[in-house]
């Protein structure tokens, strides 16, 4: 026993390691990680590791004993995954996609089902004698290629949709729909194809006759599948009132929740199609796009995504060996098979699209992403090897098919919506801006800074015609996890559109998957040629910066004025703090407090700090104050700008022991402030840590610091014009 467990500990930090790897690798160039991982599976089996030392590294890792069920700790392992990974499909797939889409769903939907349908069966037929298993007659055999041909990934086709931000776009929205309708014909197309290839299970006829016990497990699963979707919701929703009232979800409703994934899915294996249909049914029977279905995803996803699931790509692998591929005309076959796979999916989807109304790169967007299988596909191949449908050849070309059409996706994509073109195209798409119209384009990237960040860029914008631009970029691990197609209620998107729509500001939402924030941030405020760079305060973990790296790199590459808010439960703007210490950057601190004053009737104090006994004289002082007010030169002069000079030698100090008195400081960004110390030799905390109040350090775009008049030293004399220094 103690051999059997130390084997499979060191069997799954085997394959854990290899699945992280072989994705990480597939995210450098683009590609889903599922696809790595689904390649790590293959290379941990006979395909790849079992051709090492003529197998010698396999036999050692995995090991068969004669007589005995080959894997059986993987195979239960990988079988409750899959189980789970089908319930969190169940709660992803929401049929409101499927309402107010009319004909053309039913054309493209059906079309892009039927056709690859069609063409599975008639190459099932073609390949029967030749491939199928010992528990398949010719129908069965012939429907169950037709099933593997027609079905989508719709986990894989909804992340490539959000990574391309295409989510609220027409023909996102409609993809959406028509993978929604694939999956759910994909899965009763495969029930039935089960129901008529067992005998086992609830409807078993006694006297073994096949097309009763198909017609009573068909009808057992009706039954079941009516009471999952039209009764259990109403027990569901009872769950979610109690979790809206405690306001969190707690372990025993967690575990209830487990135990109906339980019940379920031992339902269903007891009629006889398979316990994953269970737990799909249950996920559909969940209410869709709510926090309750948010934080059950929450407590699961990276558990299944991260442990279980590399385990079931491992244990199809071990079960594939493309060395059977043994000679050219299987692998025509091969071949053959992926043309028609892609093919179909790709051509009877696009030609449907176009016919529903689509422009033709809107058909071939939506054409590519149907194309996506992935981890889906690998379920269904599964099952058919177990159900001896297929033969070990079959499953092995199958297999292939499964990773190529889902490789091919991405590429395709790329080739008939390149992200470039799609952004240039957005753009483009935006009002241009009017004269005297300022755009802030503000980055949020959780829910607890959205609103704060908004609310400072809208009043950035000032009292005249401005526009927000909303920008959330997903890493390719953060996007791996949520994989929601549209916002959910607690995501920072629709947490900042609902603050812009607060505060009646004009806003357009920008969304995607980026591995250079920096890069991707510039050339977006270029894109929508913004004024202000709206970015949120960060502490490195080896770093005290309140800035961050981002920032840094953007101001550093960007011509644009960059605001970086250190928020500490910032409500109102009344009482503004801009300390004065005479360095160039003043000059773009002195700009954002013109800018938010402008918003409303604030009171801004010019905190001016000078060293003890320097005795500013007149022409100093009007110096400063000259500067002021040509910085706050507005008609009317509604505003209330107030002069305070302060003897000090530490302006940290007599900012920090003020920012009580005040809703928010406005630094211009200097090494005064203590903003870049490192932990290990920091002496005093900086501004932004220390402050009683929110802080916005402020850093001037380059065009703007030209154009400006110097501002005064503290002993009055004006410095030279320089161009701003990078972080």
């Amino acid at each position: 026993m103690h051999d059997s467990i130390l084997q499979l500990l060191v069997q799954i930090a085997v394959i854990m390691l290899t699945a992280r790897a072989a994705g990480g690798v597939m995210r450098l160039i683009g590609q889903p990680r599922v696809v790595g991982e689904m390649l790590g599976g293959i290379i941990l089996g006979p395909s790849v590791l079992g051709l090492l030392d003529h197998g010698a590294f396999l036999a050692m890792l995995f090991p068969v004993h004669k007589g005995a069920d080959p894997y059986p700790f993987l195979n239960v392992l990988s079988q409750i995954g899959v189980v789970l990974f089908m319930f969190l499909v169940g709660l992803e797939l929401d049929m409101k996609l499927l309402r107010n889409q009319g004909k053309a769903l039913i054309i493209t939907g059906g079309t892009s089902v039927a056709g690859p349908l069609v063409c599975g069966i008639l190459l099932g037929l073609a390949l029967f004698k030749e491939f199928h298993g010992p528990g398949g007659s010719e129908l069965v055999f012939a429907l169950f290629i037709g099933t593997a041909m027609c079905i989508t990934a719709f986990p894989v086709l909804a992340r490539m949709i959000t990574e391309r931000n295409l989510q609220r776009s027409r023909v996102g929205t409609f993809t959406m729909a028509c993978g929604a309708l694939n999956d759910v014909v994909g899965w009763c197309l495969l029930a039935l194809v089960i129901a008529i290839s067992t005998s086992d299970g609830l409807g078993a006829h006694p006297g073994g006759n096949p097309l009763v016990s198909a017609l009573m497990t068909l009808i057992w699963t009706a039954v079941f599948g009516a009471f999952m979707l039209l009764v259990m919701p109403k027990i569901l929703h009872h769950l979610q009132g109690l979790y809206e009232r405690r306001g969190y979800l707690s372990q025993d409703t967690l575990a209830l929740i487990m135990l109906l994934v339980l019940a379920a899915s031992a339902v269903t294996e007891w009629i006889g199609i398979q316990a994953i249909f269970g737990a799909f049914l249950l996920g559909m029977a969940m209410p869709a796009e709510s926090k309750f279905v948010r934080h059950i995803t929450d407590k699961l996803e990276d558990f299944i995504l991260l442990f279980l699931l590399p385990i079931f790509f491992a244990y199809t692998g071990l079960r594939t060996s493309i060395g059977l591929l043994d000679n050219a005309h299987l692998w025509k076959i091969c071949l053959l098979v992926v043309l028609i796979a892609t093919g179909a999916k790709v051509l009877f989807s696009l030609f449907s699209a176009r016919i529903s109304g689509l422009t033709w790169r809107q058909s071939g967007v939506l054409g590519s992403l149907m194309n996506a299988r992935g981890l889906v596909e690998l379920i269904v191949l599964n099952i058919g090897l177990s159900l001896h449908v297929l033969s070990p050849q079959m499953f092995a070309i199958m297999v292939i098919m499964a990773l190529a059409t889902t490789f091919i996706t991405t590429p395709l994509l790329y080739l008939v919506y390149s992200p470039a073109r799609q952004r240039r195209e957005e753009a483009a798409e935006e009002p241009r801006p009017k004269p005297g119209e300022t755009r802030a384009l503000v980055t949020v990237s959780s829910p607890q800074t959205a609103p704060g960040l908004v609310r400072v860029g809208s009043l950035l914008l000032g009292a005249g015609s401005g526009r927000l631009c909303v920008l959330h970029l997903n890493n390719p691990d953060e996007h791996e996890r949520r994989s929601k197609a549209f916002y959910t209620v607690d995501d920072p998107i629709e947490l900042a559109l609902r603050q812009a729509a607060a505060m009646e500001v004009p806003v357009s939402a920008i969304g995607f998957v980026s591995t250079d924030f920096a890069s991707d941030i510039t050339l977006t405020a270029n894109r929508y040629d913004v004024q202000w760079i709206v970015l949120g305060g960060h502490h490195g973990m080896f770093a005290a910066s309140a800035l961050g790296r981002i920032a840094d790199d953007v101001i550093l590459h960007s011509n644009r004025n960059v605001a970086i808010l250190v928020e500490k439960n910032l409500r109102v703007v009344q009482r503004i703090m801009v300390p004065y210490i005479g360095e160039n950057q003043d000059i773009g601190a002195l700009l954002a407090a013109d800018q938010i004053s402008r918003h409303h009737d604030a009171q801004v104090t010019i905190l001016h700090v000078v060293k003890p006994g320097s005795h500013l004289d007149n022409s100093g002082r009007i110096g400063v104050q000259s500067l002021v007010d040509r910085q706050f030169a507005m008609p009317g002069g509604a505003r209330q700008v107030r002069f305070q000079v302060v003897e000090s030698d530490s302006p940290v100090d007599v900012v920090v022991s003020e920012s009580a008195n005040y809703d928010l400081i406005i630094l211009g960004i200097s090494a005064q402030w203590q903003l870049k110390q490192s932990i290990l030799s920091r002496s005093q905390a900086s501004v932004a840590q220390a402050s009683a109040c929110s802080v916005l350090a402020v850093h001037a775009g380059a065009s703007m610091a030209k154009g400006t008049s110097p501002a005064p030293k503290a002993d009055g004399s004006l410095p030279q014009v320089r161009e701003p220094a990078a972080l």
